[in-house]
């Protein structure tokens, strides 16, 4: 009976190792390859390069737009994507009868129908491309009786609008006015119907990344960003210092923790103190290992989940900010099939490309290359490069 116990159990043991093997030796691979093509969009003299929302939109004849949020005024700048020409830039009021106050991000449903969320107050602006203000939708406070905070739908941290029919999921952060129970209370995202105003929290809250105490005393204020993204069926969030993802269908009430690890980081780390000045904030936030924002390639049904290795900067940089706001000067992109599993991690050559400034069209990914470092470098010009997705 042993012998059979045992030749039944080496079996099972060998059966098991030889799928693993197959598994093994059939699992693709791929790699993120540079091309010779590339976008380049003249700018104007009030236009900043610290672009940090840049979004494609498909108008209703078919037409691509590349659009971004002028840095340094109240405007969305508009360009013919395929043509590489100047269309036009939607201006907006900050105060008056059409004001808006100061925005952060957008969202284009139609030219008739733009979204501008406040970032001072939790309120929605909807406007139309002739800068006419349509409504406004207060966003305040949750049916459970739970206050708000005022949300940016930015690409340089990606956490763009999504809408699923008339229902906007809006990304929150941590909420300190809770007190001790600020983990446990802060929801992460919250829904808001658009027609009724009605809007609730989810149940998926912040994981433990730093306590909270630590938050208050030595933190970077990035320790709890996070980067979200919807594939059609699910919510994937990335927090900047959280080797893992969390993978959510939209009522946020089963969440899967998966583990998308980096080649290029052994371990995250935090600063012993926050630094007195803003410049050396900057210069810690660019040289720390974690990771950044996660994105979804509809048209190859795959994620790209950009990270920052650890670097050391020179001292004597003068401007670690901008540094910081380009979206450091090394990093690589892990690429995740449509089952979360880690196909491949392309690491970027350094002080070329601006991680914070990409956008995803039928073609590829393109990421921006407008880095003041780079050989290159145009000031009156927003460049990005074609990246292919190669199987090895």
């Amino acid at each position: 009976m042993n012998t059979l116990k045992n030749s039944f159990l080496l079996f099972i043991t060998l059966f098991f190792f030889s799928c693993n093997s197959f598994v093994h030796k059939n699992k693709e691979s791929y790699e993120l390859r540079a091309t010779d093509e590339y976008l380049k969009f003249p700018l104007n003299s009030k236009t900043s390069l610290l672009i940090k929302a840049i979004y494609p939109f498909v108008d209703k004849d078919g037409t691509e737009y590349l659009t971004f949020q002028n840095n340094m005024e109240p405007e969305i700048l508009v360009y013919n994507m395929k043509k590489q020409t100047y269309v036009r830039t939607i201006s907006f009021d900050r105060e008056g009868a059409n004001g808006i106050g100061w925005f952060g991000g957008y969202y284009i449903k139609s030219w008739d129908e733009i979204y501008l969320p406040e970032m001072t107050r939790p309120e929605i602006n909807i406007v139309n491309s002739d800068g006419r203000l349509l409504r406004t939708i207060s966003y305040a406070e949750t049916v459970q009786g739970k206050q708000t905070i005022p949300f940016i739908s930015l690409t340089s941290v990606y956490t763009p609008m999504v809408f699923i029919g008339h229902q906007l999921y809006i990304p929150q952060t941590i909420n300190l006015m809770h007190g001790s129970k600020a983990l446990e209370e802060s929801p992460v995202t919250v829904v808001l119907d658009t027609l009724t105003s009605k809007l609730k929290e989810l149940p998926f809250r912040f994981p433990q990344i730093i306590s909270l105490e630590d938050v208050k005393n030595k933190s970077l204020g990035s320790e709890y960003s996070y980067s979200r993204c919807f594939d059609g069926n699910n919510f994937i969030y990335s927090f900047f210092f959280d080797e893992n993802i969390y993978v959510t269908p939209p009522s946020h009430k089963r969440i899967d923790k998966i583990v998308v690890k980096s080649r290029y980081i052994n371990e995250l780390k935090f600063v012993d103190r926050t630094p007195d000045d803003l410049n050396l904030v900057a210069k810690a936030l660019s040289e720390l290992p974690f990771y950044s924002n996660l994105i979804y390639d509809k048209y190859r049904n795959v994620y790209y989940r950009f990270v920052f290795p650890k670097v050391d900067l020179p001292t004597n940089e003068t401007d670690y900010a901008e540094i910081w706001q380009m979206g450091r000067t090394k990093f690589s992109i892990i690429i995740l099939n449509d089952q979360f599993e880690v196909i491949g991690e392309t690491q970027f050559p350094e002080n070329v490309y601006v991680s914070t400034q990409y956008f995803i069209r039928k073609e590829g990914l393109y990421i921006g290359t407008s880095f003041p470092k780079n050989p290159n470098f145009d000031e009156n010009t927003l460049s990005f490069q074609r990246i292919e997705l190669v199987k090895l």
